[in-house]
């Protein structure tokens, strides 16, 4: 390692334990109500509604989930300690696989629960992907897109366990592989181009366990549930697109949005130019992950492709989503402090690293840029992807 290598690694180390220390901190004193030292965030509002869903299973009002109303004032009700009485739209945007999977929290209370889930989903995360690099996994646990998940009780860091552990075990082990994918369409606008890439480079094995997985987690639900639930999920997401809906969306989340159809709205763009961003923005993703994963074997820079284009096909994703990015962020850049930064590689790091944050005080201010960063750094991964030799990949998936 040169000298040079040694300075941007120590660099990095430097700023990351800066701004660690500091969304430690920001996060002990939200959820402590101490003195304030950044912006104003709610308490846990993420989380309450995934706990209302599963209470509302246990006190035999399942027929709320979906009513965004009913489910609205339900939490209302029963969260009046921690939530705002003016509070008008808390909806459960998620399939029935996602209740399913919360069953268990639903039987404690919305504070230990909360600890638990947290802690629970950390853990997981640390297990799948954390534990390669310990380091790494420091500056991404106290990033600011973890800030956002940890102060809005989400499920990022579930989301980054199934996806990056079930990337890492696709060549030695793609049943597992397979299994982990699959558990990840509790969130869809997540796993939407994993089967794209499986079927890319023909992991037909692991294709398998995915669908299969996601069609027995379905199922399940189904039973439990009944079809009903499923019914009403699915006209729940039709409303949801509906122009009033989806316009009192965005208004209430729109600065915490990074997408390219936000990002377009934001700019006072019409519906019709707005879409058509969008789609060249899917379509792009959809090309990028296939000749990535056609022509390329396991390495961070395809799994960056991956998720870079995930951000770019989906209409809905949100700051603390971002958390997927940061651990490929912090390994294509230990790479690239070993083997030559790109001209602006660095910039593009520390805009992506911070945008979680700064988005939230640049939509507002008509400055979507998030988008634009998540492009460059897909470029950057891009770049490292296709200097790296290309394989031949088997016509079926011999691993195992």
């Amino acid at each position: 390692m040169t000298s040079v290598s040694r300075a941007n690694l120590r660099l990095a180390a430097v700023f990351c334990g800066i701004v660690g220390l500091y969304d430690a901190l920001y996060v002990i004193f939200e959820l402590s109500h101490g003195p304030r030292i950044g912006l104003a965030s709610d308490a846990l509002p993420d989380f309450l509604v995934f706990h209302a869903a599963a209470r509302a299973f246990f006190e035999g009002k399942l027929a709320l989930v979906y009513d965004v109303d009913a489910f609205t004032r339900y939490q209302t009700e029963n969260y009046s300690e921690l939530i705002a009485s003016t509070t008008l739209f808390r909806p459960f945007l998620y399939p029935p696989t996602w209740l399913l999977m919360l069953l268990p929290f639903g039987l404690m209370a919305a504070v230990r629960a909360y600890a638990v889930f947290m802690s629970v989903t950390a853990v997981a995360a640390t297990a799948m992907e954390g534990r390669r690099d310990l380091w790494d996994w420091l500056a991404v646990i106290t990033s600011p897109a973890a800030v956002w998940v940890v102060l809005a009780g989400q499920n990022t860091f579930f989301s980054l366990a199934l996806l990056y552990g079930g990337l890492r075990l696709l060549d030695r082990a793609p049943a597992a592989a397979g299994l982990l994918l699959g558990l990840l369409s509790y969130k869809p606008q997540i796993l939407v181009l994993v089967p794209l890439a499986l079927l890319a480079a023909r992991q037909w094995r692991a294709l398998a366990w995915t669908l299969g997985t996601a069609v027995t987690l379905s199922l399940a639900s189904a039973v439990l549930f009944g079809f009903d639930l499923w019914i009403a999920f699915f006209d729940m997401v039709r409303e949801a697109g509906s122009p009033q809906i989806a316009d009192q969306m965005f208004g209430r989340i729109f600065m915490q949005m990074t997408t390219l159809l936000a990002a377009a709205r934001i700019l006072g763009l019409p519906p019709a130019v707005a879409g058509a961003i969008q789609l060249a923005g899917a379509l792009l993703a959809i090309a990028a992950v296939w000749h990535a994963f056609r022509h390329h074997g396991s390495s961070n820079a395809r799994t960056a492709v991956l998720v870079t284009a995930t951000f770019l096909i989906s209409p809905y994703t949100l700051n603390y989503d971002l958390l997927l990015l940061m651990p490929v962020v912090a390994a294509l850049f230990r790479q690239a402090s070993v083997r030559g930064l790109y001209p602006g590689e660095r910039l593009i790091d520390v805009a992506l690293w911070l945008i979680p944050t700064l988005c939230i005080m640049l939509n507002p201010a008509g400055l979507p840029v998030t988008p634009l960063i998540i492009l460059a750094f897909g470029a950057i991964a891009w770049a490292r992807l296709e200097a790296q030799p290309k394989v031949e990949l088997p016509g079926t998936a011999t691993a195992g």
